[in-house]
């Protein structure tokens, strides 16, 4: 024992020091990675910060990354411990074990023993604990310390008679997020006779801290004690802060809270936007106050006092961009910008203004998304867009129609079987006329290339969302709705990769990277396939406008070899649904009622 703690020992102080194992145990589950503030109340001579430096140190030659930039804060309340835990961590500490360094330069390293090798690490090792600075005697009595600085972590032995007092002190400390470690005589858990040890039970059990019983913990300690411990972990879940700016402007806009995290699924398109634009308008007034006020904050924050010298200093605080641009002056016409472009972008990635548009149009309106944080995002702007869109997107709709098309009745090289997917008739003015069969198969690489070969469920809605859509266009809204998503992901959590039913047809998927299409729809199909070959000029100009008796002979054949006369009848009963120019975007959902575009 050493001369300090047996004198303290011999007046019956409640100083124990914590044994390197103990404290090892102690720190044994902590991520350095996410700790670099740490405060040890009751440090003593500074033993647990000692060892965080330890398990914290690298020999690196850049002194700054040596321990990580750990900063311990330490309390003391006894002046003789705190004056030996200031020279543990002092220059003059370190100038001894530069002393020992001393006796061996000049020793060739290929030739000295491993002990003497090991020496001369460890003292480097204590020289630069000494000569790091992270250790700091803040404050004599934890009890009455009132930090405004954040600790990431507390670490602590409190004296065993008061330990309930001290851990109620931490946790008040870390109330607004951080986590503790504390050991604490067992009793003080096992047996909670007082309302003060009621009530630090009760905040244990509402931070769902863990508590380990240890016995023997002191038996070998630098002064011994046969006392049960407690060792003590809590992390508190950082706080959520309120911004009073924000909630001014939140009243003031009577801004509702039905926003929710993902807003795009929760509500129907036109109250989105509504509740959209309320919480953009509060968020760029909350943002533009908060700027302002920072400005009028700024000849209060300078880094120097000298009034000659301080605006050429620069402030404390900075407030910039997301760019890190603006330095002590951000634009509020920049913080603009970048508001209007985060709404503008979650209305253009909104399922129920834009999932009825192929992956293709989706991407292409994503790409222009930059020219709108020129717009206030409100109802107007939006219904100019939309009407934009739906001005733009008729020719890129056919574009799709007709990519798609070609894909389904495309002769895959790769697969033999895929030359079933057109069926070839006799066109107007050409024998190379083909249209879309009951069954088509198209490839899905990748789909079940995982380590486990089960079905990778994002591989096949790509594959399948386009083709989906592209039904939309023509079905009007007509077939329930089927969320394909929600749909190959139940089917492929249950094992089933066949027969999966969609809304339009039912999918079949083989290992080979095959995906076996059935249209379910048949009127839909034969909808798609009169579209696509009127487009191309394979059917009669005469189509659907008279009767199959009145057709000459060579108008005839064509309708024969594309459907027959039967089903070529029941078109002409209904025109107005099989010869429809298939532009529904489900976009129209976002003007008031009886505004359609």
């Amino acid at each position: 024992m050493s001369k300090a703690v047996s004198q303290y020992a011999e007046r019956g102080n409640d100083f124990y020091p914590t044994p390197d194992a103990l404290i090892d145990r102690m720190l044994s589950e902590v991520n350095w990675r996410m700790i670099q503030n740490i405060l040890e109340p009751s440090a003593g001579k500074g033993d647990i910060a000692h060892r965080i430096l330890v398990q914290n140190y690298t020999d690196s030659y850049n002194a700054e990354n040596q321990f990580n930039g750990i900063s311990i804060d330490c309390i003391e309340v006894d002046p003789q411990l705190a004056r030996i835990l200031r020279y543990n961590f002092s220059y003059e500490k370190a100038g001894v074990y530069q002393s020992e360094l001393d006796k061996f330069r000049g020793l060739d390293y290929r030739t000295i023993s491993p002990e003497i090798n090991l020496k001369c690490k460890e003292a480097t090792r204590e020289k630069n604990i000494c000569n790091s600075g992270a250790v700091h005697l803040v404050f004599d009595d934890f009890l009455r310390y009132e930090p405004l600085k954040e600790y990431d972590l507390i670490v602590m032995n409190p004296p065993f008679s008061d330990g309930c007092t001290h851990l109620l002190k931490a946790l008040d400390v870390q109330k607004r997020g951080g986590s503790i470690i504390c050991l604490l005589n067992a009793e003080t858990i096992r047996n909670p006779y007082t309302q003060q040890r009621k009530e630090l039970r009760r905040l244990l059990d509402k931070y769902g801290a863990s508590i380990e019983y240890i016995e023997n913990a002191f038996v070998h300690a630098e002064r011994q004690t046969d006392v049960e411990v407690a060792l003590i972990k809590v992390c508190i879940p950082s706080a959520k802060e309120e911004s009073e700016f924000y909630e001014r402007m939140r009243k003031a806009e009577k801004l509702n809270d039905n926003f929710g995290e993902n807003p795009s699924t929760e509500l129907d398109v036109t109250d989105y936007i509504k509740s959209a634009v309320s919480h953009f308008n509060v968020e760029v007034k909350a943002g533009i106050s908060l700027i302002r006020q920072f400005r009028a904050f700024q000849p209060y924050m300078q880094k120097s006092l000298r009034p000659e010298t301080a605006y050429d200093n620069g402030s404390i605080l900075r407030l910039t961009d997301s760019n890190d641009r603006g330095y002590d002056n951000v634009s509020i016409n920049s913080y603009l910008e970048k508001v209007r472009l985060k709404y503008w972008s979650a209305l253009l990635s909104n399922p129920k203004f834009s999932g009825k548009l192929t992956s293709k149009l989706q991407e292409e309106y994503r790409m222009k998304v930059n020219r709108l944080q020129n717009y206030d995002f409100n109802e107007y702007n939006i219904q100019v867009l939309s009407t934009e869109i739906m001005a733009q997107v008729r020719t890129g709709i056919e574009d799709e129609i007709a990519a798609m098309f070609d894909r389904l009745t495309a002769e895959h090289t790769w697969s033999p079987e895929c030359a079933a997917n057109r069926h070839y008739y006799d066109g107007w003015a050409t024998n190379k006329a083909w249209k879309v069969n009951k069954k088509v198969i198209i490839p899905c690489y990748g789909l079940f290339d995982t380590y486990d070969g089960s079905p990778r469920k994002y591989k096949a809605v790509e594959v399948l969302s386009d083709i989906e859509k592209i039904l939309n266009f023509f079905d009007g809204n007509m077939t329930a709705d089927v969320n394909l998503d929600t749909q190959i992901g139940q089917s492929f959590n249950a094992g089933k990769t066949r027969n999966v039913q969609c809304k339009f047809f039912t999918a079949t998927f083989y290992k080979k990277g095959t995906v076996h299409v059935v249209f379910t729809c048949p009127e839909l199909l034969e909808r798609f396939n009169i579209y696509a070959a009127q487009n191309r000029g394979w059917l009669p100009p005469s189509y659907g406008k008279k009767k199959y008796s009145a057709m000459d002979a060579e108008e005839k054949k064509v309708i024969d070899s594309f459907q027959g006369e039967k089903q070529y009848e029941k078109v002409l009963q209904n025109t107005g649904f099989y010869l429809a120019t298939p532009i529904r975007t489900g976009m129209t959902t976002l003007l008031p009622e009886g505004e359609n575009m």
